[in-house]
């Protein structure tokens, strides 16, 4: 399997945004944050520029144009027929046959003539997002990671009730982020930053397809992948994580871009742990079977409120290192198979194959 994300995770929604600046590359008009994401999405067949080496990247998108850009991700060989002239008609009709437009003014066909030219706000557009990641099959975030979302919206009464959810989905999942000044739903949606979105939904939904194949995988630290060797990686973390070390929800928070996911707590400690051990390789599977737990596997615990890692697998029982455990962080717990099983757990591995 190859990794879900490349480069930056967390993606420019708004032109305040910091980053380094980057070269226009093929476009004139293109520079600074969205220049990478412009440069690689149109590569990919996913957005084209306006013609006279332009892209115009500060032009707000459409719904039909979005459209467009979503289906060239996956449903490209869909959209073949007739048009009647209306070059957008067969792009709405495959959006419409995935669901996309669900909880959108498009839902309705009557409004693909109507409103399609219109620009397409940011809560539609998050609810567009959510719906491809449905009807993928993708895993979405946790209750408890939308409850962190909901706490860092300022502006979250402001989004269409139908909206919420997708708000929150992508927002936990850093496929969205706020404007400065909240979110901002309403806001119109630019082509610059329509870029960035594709080039994030492309790498979840293909899983970095145009990414080259790992040959030779390896620990991160060169090792090769056994449970003694990912055993020796996250024990060495002792000394800068020691026993009783401040840590909560409030004050620690980590994104791992090669697992696509943002941590909180007990949940950052688990995946910098896990990223020190497997580097860039992905989550390869997400299963309930304590007989297949091994060493570095994230459990999800206690009906999914609490993350933990893996030191150790025993006959009956794990060994677990964690964070925000009564705010700090805490080492060789163990916890049974019948405490597991009882409080439904599930686990994350990054073993290939």
């Amino acid at each position: 399997m190859k990794k879900w994300i490349s480069g930056l995770l967390s993606l420019a929604l708004c032109l305040s945004l910091c980053a380094p600046a980057f070269a226009a590359g093929t476009f004139s008009d293109v520079e600074g944050w969205a220049a990478p994401y412009v440069e690689r999405a149109v590569s990919l067949g996913l957005a084209a520029g306006v013609g006279g080496g332009r892209f115009e990247p500060s032009r707000a998108v459409s719904y039909r144009e979005y459209a467009v850009m979503l289906c060239g991700i996956r449903y490209q060989d869909e959209t073949d027929g007739e048009s009647g002239g209306e070059w957008w008609r067969p792009y709405c009709a495959v959006a419409d046959a995935h669901g996309l437009w669900d909880g959108t003014v498009m839902a309705d066909e009557g409004a693909w003539s109507t409103q399609g030219g219109q620009p397409v706000p940011r809560q539609a557009m998050a609810q567009m997002i959510y719906n491809y990641l449905q009807a993928e099959g993708k895993q979405l975030p946790s209750e408890v990671d939308k409850a962190w979302a909901r706490a860092k919206i300022a502006d979250l009464d402001a989004v269409d009730g139908r909206n919420v959810d997708a708000v929150l989905t992508c927002y936990s999942m850093e496929l969205l982020s706020g404007t400065g000044s909240g979110f901002a739903p309403a806001a119109a949606m630019d082509r610059g930053q329509a870029a960035a979105v594709l080039c994030a939904l492309y790498d979840v939904v293909t899983e970095g397809a145009d990414s080259p194949a790992q040959t030779g995988v390896r620990l991160a630290n060169g090792k090769a992948i056994t449970e003694d060797n990912v055993r020796e990686i996250i024990n060495g973390l002792r000394g800068s994580y020691p026993e009783g070390m401040p840590w909560t929800n409030e004050n620690n928070h980590y994104t791992s871009n090669a697992m696509f996911i943002r941590g909180h707590g007990c949940a950052a400690f688990a995946f910098l742990c896990s990223d020190t051990v497997f580097g860039q390789l992905p989550i390869t599977a997400q299963h309930s079977d304590f007989d297949k737990i091994r060493a570095g596997d994230i459990l999800r615990v206690k009906n999914d409120t609490h993350t933990v890692i893996v030191l150790e697998k025993r006959a009956g029982s794990v060994i677990v290192a964690e964070g925000n455990y009564n705010g700090t962080i805490h080492w060789d717990r163990e916890i049974t198979r019948q405490e597991l099983e009882d409080e439904n757990f599930y686990v994350r591995t990054r073993y290939p194959g």
